[in-house]
């Protein structure tokens, strides 16, 4: 059995405020001896200091609802001021303008064959051939790497002249 103390010389043991061992009393911190409301709970420090233990090596201290609340509202003005600083942008914004890339990085493969079929039946040798794909390699590196993201209107369907643009 260790000492016995108030609510205030806890306090003061544990360097937190008295309000934190009431909150902490209702997550099961030991009371030795329960006076009662308007009287002076007893703790018995040793009890205390293997709650505490017991609690941190159980998965770290709970949070309280009120650490909680501070948390959510400290990310909420964390991801307010990435979203001000263009950093974080809202799916709704980025979606439609990758589904857009993707429709076009289609199109621009899909007019592949028809641009790479003669040169590779006409290539005379293996190295005529590889420098043919080297080619398709770069042209699909340079298009897709010059990409200007645009949204797409979701009224307008895809066009076979959406592949042109692209290569643009």
């Amino acid at each position: 059995m260790g000492k016995l103390v108030n609510k205030r010389e806890l306090a003061l043991i544990l360097g937190v405020s008295e309000r934190s061992l009431t909150e902490w009393q209702r997550n099961g911190l030991p009371i030795a001896l329960d006076a009662g409301r308007g009287a002076s709970n007893q703790y018995d420090t040793a009890n205390v200091i293997a709650w505490m233990i017991a609690r941190e090596l159980a998965g770290a201290a709970k949070e309280t609802n009120r650490e909680r609340l501070d948390r959510l509202q400290g990310d909420k003005i964390e991801m307010d001021l990435a979203k001000a600083r263009g950093v974080l942008v809202p799916i709704e914004e980025v979606e439609p303008a990758i589904a857009q890339f993707v429709l076009d990085a289609v199109a621009v493969l899909e007019g592949l064959p028809e641009k790479y079929a003669p040169i590779l039946d006409a290539a005379d040798g293996l190295d005529a051939i590889y420098a043919a794909l080297v080619d398709m390699k770069d042209q699909i590196r340079k298009v897709l790497s010059e990409y200007e993201f645009r949204q797409s209107d979701p009224d307008e369907d895809f066009e076979e002249g959406d592949a042109a643009a692209a290569e643009d």
